[in-house]
């Protein structure tokens, strides 16, 4: 399908599904952004590591609580109040008297939005009449998040020119939040949705610990974990990284996240859109290899050579992680079609683990020996996500290394 037709055939909830997914990548980034200013409120590196552990935490419970609710009641009332509840959490944010108002600000949103997303699938899956115009709308939602973590450190600069607080960026984003509450406010667009009823079909159903006694399944969903480690390290850190130990400006430092978030849509772009005659395992051990290597420029050229420099570094990190997930989640889909959903749900609290870790280590790190070796602690996790790669490699029938036609 050509691509003037392909986005001809988007209906109007898939574009508010794709808009809700670039707000929501927005708010994920912002944090990362003004850490700096955070900090300072706060009374140490370990407090922020709490606040991202929390955050997580709050995901983890989204993500089981929302397909449940989703499978239960109609999409419409569920997309209203979790928007609602969610506009309300960033408020109480913005408004926090003290830290514990803050950890129950970033919870609710959390678990709001990881919901929502839950929920997002759903409506997709319901309105996309083709499994090729599902899939590329999938891919279109997942872009959308990835421009939302690229727009936020530039919106977080313009916003900070009126104001320094850390506070203001997640006042404005209360905004485009609220626009998504009005988009989805139509009935119209709901008459045809029902509560969804998943089921799978082709073996019998298996629980969570039988799948992980799988050597593919173990080894994926370890690999979700370091890469979570490393993604969403890199989102909460490398800012204070880069103004500390590449002794780059606040807003230098700030446009080097934006490379590292721009190599992750290099990457999920040509995943999404262009086919490649790699087969899946070569895909991610090459792509390790960039990370490995951006990485290693990071910590090893620490204040040589300027942004340039560390936007290189930030941009193979970026290729290198970037479509991690979705290429770990087809791995163990091959080998095991029938358990598709609880696969994915397994990834998903991978990474969820993988994202507290990457606050709590690297925070209670930064206290003890301080930032710079701190970060250095995720080259550490790269070489270990080389050697979950190296395994998930060995498990491949050699059909499965040979390239495609």
């Amino acid at each position: 399908m050509k691509l003037k037709d392909f986005i001809a055939r988007i209906p109007y909830l898939a574009w508010v599904v794709i808009y809700t997914a670039l707000c929501a990548g927005v708010f994920a980034a912002i944090l990362g952004a003004v850490t700096p200013e955070l900090r300072e409120e706060l009374d140490n590196y370990q407090q922020l590591g709490v606040l991202m552990m929390v955050w997580s935490a709050g995901g983890v419970l989204g993500a089981l609580q929302g397909g449940r609710m989703a499978q239960r009641y109609a999409p419409r009332p569920l997309f209203l109040s979790y928007t609602a509840t969610a506009l309300l959490a960033i408020s109480l944010i913005v408004l926090s008297p003290n830290f514990g108002t803050l950890l129950a600000g970033f919870f609710l949103v959390a678990l709001c939005e990881t919901a929502l997303f839950t929920l997002a699938h759903s409506i997709l899956a319901n309105i996309s009449p083709q499994a090729e115009l599902r899939a590329r709308m999938l891919s279109m939602v997942d872009l959308a998040f990835s421009l939302g973590n690229l727009v936020a450190p530039m919106a977080v600069i313009g916003v900070q020119q009126f104001s320094s607080s850390w506070r203001m960026p997640y006042a404005v984003y209360l905004l485009p939040l609220l626009t998504v509450l009005v988009a989805f406010w139509p009935r119209r667009h709901f008459v045809n949705l029902a509560p969804v009823h998943h089921t799978e079909a082709g073996g019998p159903s298996m629980g969570y610990v039988q799948l992980l006694r799988r050597p593919v399944v173990f080894w994926a969903v370890l690999g979700g974990v370091l890469s979570g480690f490393l993604e969403w390290g890199q989102n909460f850190w490398y800012v204070s990284f880069g103004i500390n130990a590449q002794r780059l400006s606040p807003n230098a430092a700030r446009i080097g996240l934006e490379f590292f978030v721009a190599g992750m849509i290099a990457a999920r772009l040509w995943q999404a859109f262009w086919h490649s005659r790699w087969p899946l395992r070569q895909k991610l051990w090459r792509l390790n290899l960039l990370a490995l290597a951006g990485m290693a420029m990071n910590v090893a050229l620490a204040g040589q050579g300027g942004w340039m420099v560390a936007g290189l570094g930030n941009f193979l990190f970026g290729v290198g992680v970037g479509v991690v997930f979705p290429v770990l989640l087809a791995i163990m889909i091959d080998d095991m079609p029938a358990q598709a959903s609880k696969l994915s749900a397994l990834l998903m609290i991978g990474y969820s683990v993988g994202s507290q870790l990457a606050g709590v280590v690297v925070g209670s790190l930064s206290d003890l020996v301080g930032l710079h070796w701190a970060y250095a602690s995720m080259l550490l996790v790269v070489l270990a996500f080389t050697g979950v790669v190296w395994r998930i490699v060995g498990f491949a029938a050699p059909a499965q290394l040979q390239p495609q036609a």
